[in-house]
């Protein structure tokens, strides 16, 4: 017999053993069985990989950033989909609201009320998006001050957008309520460019990064000037979602230079929002998909490379999976495994280490499963052996007493024969035969 045949048969034994105790121990297999599948559905190993993205209006520079999302995702065998939708509000409320799809959306923490900040979670943010304030210079030659807007005819994007309730707030902060005398008008984004390149509009604010479409159209639009906030600090301080940043001179374009001069301005982070109850594993998947992104896009600018995504907006709470990715990183073995494997095994290793700390001290018992139900399945046939064996030193027995015990004595060998013997319990066995034929031999002797 070769070592490996001996290792086969030894499990092949042990395994009967278990079965065998498992018929017999019926509760004890249930118990064990209900805390395995409480184990699993606690740790929820398989997840919905449908991973839908709330963005804005087609081709903003927020829909190329789900489109991007969704390349990612599809290449680690999930599905994922963008939506296209009015801005962050919008989103904000597609995500909250159970019946709809939407489980991820950008958005803005100053968009959010606290009622639905209660609901969401972050990942972390993305890009820098700066408040861009445009303006005709033939409307207003230089804009020194938002107070101003006040007698003009300004856009404010959709009224479910990011760009109007920031906007809104800015406004506010010098005492102006767009909703009070018509000259501030909610409308989609193409619109608010159009309007204002056609004279219809003196003035449009937009919350979106330097890749935007629309901002690097006006940029370079003729008549069209960006007003920089010179007090860009201030806000820094007063809002902790903004951040004080500068739009250097030749930065767009070197020659002839867009913009013409250095433009302070303030900017908000694009936050990846996710459902609270979006699966652990998904979220990492996504998390890393952002990262991907990120690493590679050549569109970055006021962020250095791998600067995002980071959680940077705390007027979103951050989700426990990203506060642990940006803590550890995303776990080594989503190298080697498809992400929902090795997301159940980052979830699963405490537990994995709990029970070997809790059955590795049992397995030094040696309590060797298949030698203990052949011991005790024996044990009835000798205790049968010992009764014998008093009764024959006891007393002289009859001729029809001695083939009674006779034939007891055959039917316990005929078990031992075929009961079978487990690998290496066959000492055992042949002890037992030992101790019939040395009761034949007395019988035959008495």
């Amino acid at each position: 017999m070769t070592l490996w045949s001996y290792v086969v048969i030894a499990v092949r034994d042990e395994l009967r053993a278990i079965a065998a105790q498992a018929r017999e121990s019926k509760l004890l297999l249930v118990a064990f069985l209900a805390c395995l599948g409480g184990v699993v559905a606690y740790l929820d190993p398989f997840p919905d990989r449908n991973i839908t993205i709330a963005t804005a209006y087609p081709n903003s520079d927020w829909h190329q950033y789900g489109e991007l999302a969704v390349r990612y995702l599809d290449a680690k065998g999930l599905h994922g989909a963008v939506v296209t939708t009015s801005g962050a509000a919008e989103n904000i409320d597609r995500l909250v609201d159970p019946a709809d799809p939407v489980n991820a959306a950008f958005a803005y923490g100053l968009a959010l009320s606290d009622a639905q900040r209660k609901e969401v979670v972050s990942l972390g943010s993305i890009s820098y998006d700066p408040v861009w304030i445009f303006h005709r210079t033939d409307r207003i030659a230089v804009l020194k001050d938002l107070r101003a807007l006040a007698g003009h005819r300004v856009g404010l994007g959709p009224v479910r957008s990011g760009s109007y309730l920031i906007g809104k707030m800015l406004l506010a902060g010098y005492g102006i309520d767009v909703a009070q005398g018509g000259n501030f008008v909610p409308d989609g984004f193409p619109e608010g460019e159009k309007g204002l390149l056609e004279g219809r509009l003196d003035a449009f604010i937009l919350v979106a990064s330097v890749t935007e479409p629309i901002v690097q159209k006006l940029m370079r639009s003729p008549g069209i000037g960006l007003y920089a906030f010179e007090n860009a600090a201030a806000f820094e301080k007063k809002f902790n979602s903004f951040d004080a940043v500068t739009l250097p001179a030749g930065s767009l374009d070197i020659y002839p230079p867009v913009p013409a001069r250095d433009v302070s301005l303030v900017t908000t982070t694009t936050s990846v929002v996710v459902k609270r109850t979006m699966h652990p594993d998904m979220q990492l998947a996504l998390l890393v998909s952002i990262k991907e992104m990120n690493r590679s896009s050549d569109d970055l600018f006021f962020s250095r490379r791998n600067e995002f995504p980071a959680y940077v907006d705390p007027l979103i709470p951050i989700s426990p999976v990203a506060s642990k990715f940006y803590d550890y990183g995303p776990p080594t073995i989503m190298r080697y495994l498809p992400f929902w494997i090795a997301g159940f095994f980052d979830r699963a290793w405490v537990l994995l280490l709990t029970l070997i700390a809790i059955f590795y001290p049992l397995s030094k018992l040696n309590l060797h499963l298949r030698r203990l139900r052949f011991i005790v399945e024996e044990r009835p046939h000798y205790q049968e052996l010992l009764e014998i064996d008093e009764l024959l030193s006891s007393r002289k027995l009859t001729d029809e007493e001695k083939d009674a015990i006779w034939k007891r004595l055959d039917g316990i060998n005929l078990h031992a024969v075929r009961a079978g013997v487990p690998v290496g319990e066959e000492s055992h066995y042949f002890e037992m035969l030992n101790a019939i034929y040395l009761l034949r031999r007395k019988i035959e002797l008495h």
